[in-house]
């Protein structure tokens, strides 16, 4: 429980910065307090480039990147759990074999950063493919904290919220 109450604040508190809703707002002000403090450019396309590895990595299952990119305490929230790094591990493992012919396309990147070693990057992703022979396909939304520690970059929290299916009249 303490655990999902911990997500539903960083969650809040991350949504918030990413929309200029921080509570010291002056009216005056055009631009969110904490927003791109250290961003180059550069910075931005390894955490651009590290999340589109993270989503073809779940694919995979290919434990040996997602055990690089996860910090050891990293949380991830979905509208049906809340899992550790050892936890989504294990999920993309089992989940793999299964998984066959499949893409991951992400898009509509933004990235703020709070710090020169922290980020918070929100951007819509697809995956299509075949589970069990069956075809799917998953649209979702994401934002995810990036810490950068001892000179690397991780993602310490992520909350994923599915986007409905549009139905074809």
């Amino acid at each position: 429980m303490k655990q999902l109450l911990g997500v539903m604040i960083l969650t809040i508190v991350a949504l918030s910065i990413t929309l200029g809703q921080t509570p010291e707002k002056k009216a005056s002000q055009s631009k969110p307090t904490g927003e791109k403090v250290s961003s180059s450019s550069s910075a931005e396309q390894e955490l651009i480039s590290l999340d589109k590895e993270w989503g073809e990595a779940g694919l995979r299952g290919d434990t040996a990147v997602l055990e690089r990119i996860l910090a050891d305490d990293f949380m991830g929230a979905t509208p049906t759990q809340v899992a550790t790094k050892a936890q989504n591990i294990a999920e993309a493992k089992t989940n793999a074999p299964n998984i066959t012919n499949a893409t991951y396309t992400a898009d509509e990147y933004t990235v703020r950063f709070l710090d020169k070693n922290t980020a918070v990057m929100t951007h819509r992703a697809v995956e299509k493919g075949l589970d069990k022979g069956k075809e799917y396909t998953d649209q979702h939304r994401s934002i995810h904290v990036w810490v950068k520690r001892n000179g690397r970059w991780q993602v310490v929290a992520s909350q994923a919220t599915p986007i409905p299916q549009q139905s074809t009249p």
